[in-house]
């Protein structure tokens, strides 16, 4: 992959950063400790006299557990406990869902199967030995009896009247939950409409593929009664809080720890069946359990993401100007609703950029059996922004259009900020047309569209796609949480503390996931407090020693953690200040904190440690009289308002028309974060989430065969991630408008780089077959799906009757986005 990048020049108020603060791109915190092969993951947590799970797993998709004989592998030699469902079920509650679908009935989800597993791959039983090798051997020696039941795996034909219903005792179908959003009469615009497009978009199930597995170490000390439960997550307070819950302890007896994690990407949200059996075998046997998941494992345990089915229509008048906008759309969970569930953006941020009035969107979260669906980087705005954009180009060729102009025509204007979408997201503040404009004109655009389509040498034609879009980041507030019954708040909690060698250490829940958190971390504080960058030390991850807090996910985690550690730092400056000033015998007014010293601003020579301020407020000797000892601060924040970021990129390809062989022969992207407290993170975390985007466009898709209900690809050999030589050249760029609504004026950045690939790249490809008629609609977009397309042979989608909108009222997603 070639990188071409154009980083901001200051901290986006037009000054220089202040060194180690926000702007500056100082070198990571994480780096030293990684780069030396000296970080701690959960595999590296060995305790004395640790024991190691080997879980079994249903072969079949859908199948009726007859029995469960464990005689032969508990008397195997080194097999120190079996569980079985029954066991299970005698022991502990089922899993807790975190984020529930408004209007779902809750699923009774046992860490084992019950009577009947819904899924290829679900936990039946578990075995604990000395090794893992032998708790794998006496997985053979169980004697499981299976009745395989029908299945279902497509998502349309789990609605069908007479599919197989996967939990009848609770549902009568597979649809779990339908919700609908809107505003208007699209309806009646639709009709009025000089020009309607729309299509049935088909976007393929794929996985996170963390390179760390999900992990767990479980120890539990019976006289202490305290579970310690070392975990590769996002949330440790959460899964705190589900463990409690799930193993009828109270939340003062779990402790949860993620000191490194390699990789989440919203995979790692929540408990997980395995975590629950560990620390049920630790309890039992009163000694550490682990349990490292294996890739095999991974393909058909950890949750999928992405899979969903799309109908989206766009209405325009003669002159290209939106109408209307709906998307009724199918999105396929799984066997069971995992701890965060259906992805929910594609109906928040369900028009992109464009200016709509009347907008329509519909949820059915459909039940099938496969693994169970979870959050996955972009949680449903990949999926959402490939049918708009791609309609969008179609909108542009069937009224001979300029797909810029009409973008730039359609799209919400800066002066019309703050405005309220129709499904009720509140985009902030921005300059949506000015990205769109910067990326055309770095990707060619005017001197491609005067060339006309002319074959290279080699017979390729070229085409340049554009994509558009608005990702929200972070959420609106606990009240908007509340409305959807959410298990967590929108805020985050820090406390900052001084010791005596003048430095300040800083204490988080946020887990260290490769989002570089410790150091943007690191330098709010450096920027608030005047400390030195590198005498801030951040402690991540352990519920044990950080404020409840709610976790690294939904790009959220700057937008609520800058706030709380703004607020800690200004407490604790303030009365660094107080007790400098009493020791210099000045005004605190005259004082400033700067590196590792207090000093008069108007005489330098007038100073005094940090170290030595720090030591007195820690032994409470050499303070002024009524001052409290101690210097320590704990904050708390949670934001008004999600922040909205956005951008466009835009795909240069060349494309055989004779085979459908395409290559992204260039990538621009056009991001803007708002305020940015360390650009090349920044640049790290969009690259990062556009090889993920590119993975989902191009290469990745998790199949099932429709007859046996089997994975058919569940190994690395088989499953096509894109390595660094697989990526296009990418070219990014920025623009800084900073967001009202957030501390600093921040944006989330994690995500935005899966949004745009899909639609960008297919938009370029249709752009260079325009002359053949050729439209995609579905991802991955492969060489064989062009050549079909060229022939006449791709399957055509029409919009199908039961994925029109629901008439009468629906529960609602949750009002104020």
């Amino acid at each position: 992959m070639t990188t071409l990048e154009r980083p901001s020049e200051t901290d986006g108020t037009g000054s220089a950063p202040r060194p180690g603060g926000i702007g500056a791109s100082v070198p990571r915190k994480e780096d030293d400790r990684l780069l030396r092969g000296d970080g701690r993951f959960t595999d590296d947590v060995e305790p004395a006299r640790v024991l190691h799970m080997a879980v079994a797993r249903c072969p079949y998709p859908h199948a009726r557990i007859v029995r469960v004989d464990a005689t032969a592998a508990r008397a195997l030699e080194g097999v120190k406990h079996v569980l079985t469902g029954p066991e299970v079920r005698a022991a502990s509650e089922p899993l807790t869902v975190l984020r529930p679908v408004p209007g779902a009935p809750q699923l009774p989800y046992y860490a084992l199967a019950q009577d009947v597993a819904t899924h290829e791959g679900q936990p039946v039983a578990s075995v604990v030995a000395t090794s893992r090798h032998v708790a794998e051997d006496a997985l053979e020696l169980l004697d499981i009896e299976y009745e395989p039941l029908p299945h279902v795996v497509d998502v349309l034909a789990a609605l069908e009247p007479g599919a197989p219903v996967l939990h009848p005792s609770v549902l009568d179908s597979n649809l779990m939950a339908a919700n609908s959003d809107g505003s208007g009469d699209p309806e009646a615009r639709m009709r009025e409409a000089a020009l309607v497009v729309e299509d049935q978009f088909r976007i393929s199930r794929v996985t996170a593929l963390p390179m760390e597995t999900r992990a767990v170490v479980a120890e539990w000390r019976p006289g202490a009664r305290e579970l310690t439960v070392h975990s590769s997550t996002q949330v440790p307070h959460l899964i705190r809080k589900q463990l409690a819950e799930t193993l009828r302890l109270q939340e003062s007896d779990v402790r949860a720890v993620a000191s490194d994690v390699g990789g989440g990407f919203g995979l790692k949200l929540g408990v997980f069946p395995e975590d629950v059996l560990a620390c049920l075998h630790a309890i039992a046997l009163r000694r550490p359990v682990k349990w490292v998941e294996d890739r095999a494992e991974h393909f058909r345990a950890s949750t999928h993401a992405r899979e969903s089915v799309h109908d989206y229509r766009i209405a325009a008048d003669a002159e290209g100007r939106i109408l209307a906008m709906t998307d009724v759309y199918a999105t396929d969970i799984g066997g069971w609703n995992s701890p965060f569930g259906s992805a929910q953006l594609s109906s928040v941020v369900m028009n992109g950029p464009y200016r709509v009035e009347h907008g329509y969107a519909e949820r059915r979260v459909t039940l099938t059996n496969k693994t169970p669906v979870g959050a996955y980087r972009g949680y449903g705005q990949p999926e959402v922004n490939f049918a708009y954009e791609l309609l969008m180009d179609r909108l542009a060729r069937r009224l001979d259009l300029d797909p810029v102009e009409l973008r730039a025509m359609n799209m919400v204007k800066a002066s019309d900020l703050p405005w309220k979408n129709p499904t009720g997201a509140v985009y902030d503040s921005g300059d949506y047309e000015k990205c769109l404009r910067m990326a055309a004109e770095a990707i060619g655009w005017d001197a491609h569209r005067a060339a006309g389509r002319t074959p290279r040498a080699d017979g390729r034609l070229m085409g340049i796609g554009f994509s558009s879009f608005v990702e929200r980041t972070g959420y609106a507030s606990a009240r908007f949480l509340a409305k959807r019954g959410s298990q967590f708040g929108a805020h985050e909690s820090v406390t900052l503390r001084a010791n005596r060698s003048g430095g300040l250490d800083l204490y988080t829940g946020v887990s260290t996931m490769g989002q570089s958190s410790e150091t943007a971390f690191a330098q709010v504080i450096s920027e608030v407090f005047g400390i030195d960058y590198e005498a801030v030390r951040v402690h991540a991850g352990d519920t044990g020693a950080s404020p409840l807090n709610t976790g690294a996910f939904a790009s959220r985690t700057m937008i609520a953690a800058a706030g709380a550690l703004k607020s800690a730092a200004e407490q604790l400056a303030e009365k660094t200040l107080r007790l400098a000033a009493w020791r210099l015998e000045t005004d605190p007014a005259l004082l400033e904190i700067t590196g590792s010293v207090v000093r008069r601003r108007d005489d330098e020579t007038v100073q005094v440690s940090l170290a030595e301020l720090f030591t007195n407020a820690i032994t409470g000797q050499g303070i002024a009289p009524g001052e409290e000892p101690g210097l320590e601060s704990t904050a708390h924040f949670e934001p008004s308002d999600a922040a909205y970021s956005f951008g466009t990129a835009a795909a240069l390809v060349s494309v055989d028309p004779d085979t459908g062989e395409f290559t992204v022969e260039r990538f621009v992207l056009v991001h803007d974060a708002g305020t940015v407290v360390n650009q090349k993170i920044v640049d790290g975390q969009v690259r990062g989430a556009l090889a993920q985007g590119f993975g989902a466009a191009l290469t990745e898709e998790l199949r099932y065969d429709p007859d046996t209900g089997q994975l058919v690809n569940g190994s690395m050999v088989d499953y096509f991630v894109p390595t660094a030589a697989d990526l296009p050249p990418i070219e990014l760029l920025h623009t800084t408008v900073p967001s009202p609504v957030t501390t600093f004026g921040l944006r989330g950045v994690g995500e935005a780089g899966t949004i745009p690939p899909g639609a960008a790249v297919a938009n370029g490809i249709c752009d260079a077959l325009a002359d053949f008629g050729v439209e995609l609609n579905s991802l991955p977009i492969t060489a064989e799906s062009i050549w079909r397309a060229l022939c006449g042979r791709a399957t055509k989608e029409t919009p199908d009757d039961d994925l029109a909108p629901t008439p009468g009222d629906l529960p609602d997603g949750g009002v104020g986005y």
